[in-house]
């Protein structure tokens, strides 16, 4: 029986630097048939926070997107440093550097952020009691206009899609329902 996997009969390095590696691979299927190249994005892992103050309001980040051409609402998140292996205290640093709070953090879980060409992937923190400690870091490369909504409303923005990055419109919804703070519920058809 077959397991559906693929096999990899050779692979190269198209482009690597320190933003992104592009490898390609030429692949196999489980029946025989080749799919060459194949390219696959290597990333960091990435991390997302579901910040809460004491109230519920949610921490949002506005920020310009270069790809997107237009400023982002977003979730505070940023990829996890090269010598980082513990997902929650690279989500520490980001929440200090980026909005200048602190918090009790827990990891949710995982997800994939493209699992057709990504290898990383997003590790959805949850932040409770956050509150500002410190001033932001001054990165400009990022100027971050932080605000707090009320969780009803960050969950309206995730789903009137004024939330565009869909992985952080995910975590957010996960981390909501985590904190107690939405209930989501499977309709029986």
């Amino acid at each position: 029986m077959s397991d559906g996997k693929w096999r990899v009969t050779a692979s190269r390095v198209v482009h690597k630097d320190r933003w992104i590696h592009l490898r390609a691979d030429d692949c196999v299927t489980d029946e025989g048939a080749v799919v060459a190249p194949y390219y696959v994005l290597e990333y960091r892992d990435w991390v997302e926070l579901v910040a809460l103050d004491a109230e519920s309001n949610v921490l949002l980040v506005r920020q310009y997107r270069h790809a997107l051409g237009d400023i982002s609402t977003e979730l505070p998140a940023g990829g996890m440093d090269a010598d980082e292996t513990d997902p929650v205290e690279a989500a520490r640093r980001e929440l200090l550097e980026e909005a200048g709070c602190a918090g009790a953090l827990t990891l949710l879980g995982e997800t994939r952020p493209n699992a057709g060409t990504h290898t990383n992937r997003i590790h959805i923190i949850l932040a409770r009691d956050v509150s500002k400690v410190a001033e932001p870091k001054d990165d400009p490369h990022e100027r971050i206009e932080t605000l707090w909504v009320p969780a009803a409303e960050a969950l309206r923005m995730a789903l009137a899609g004024e939330m565009t990055v869909g992985m952080q419109a995910a975590s957010l919804l996960r981390g909501l329902a985590a904190a107690g703070v939405a209930r989501i519920e499977a309709v029986q058809a």
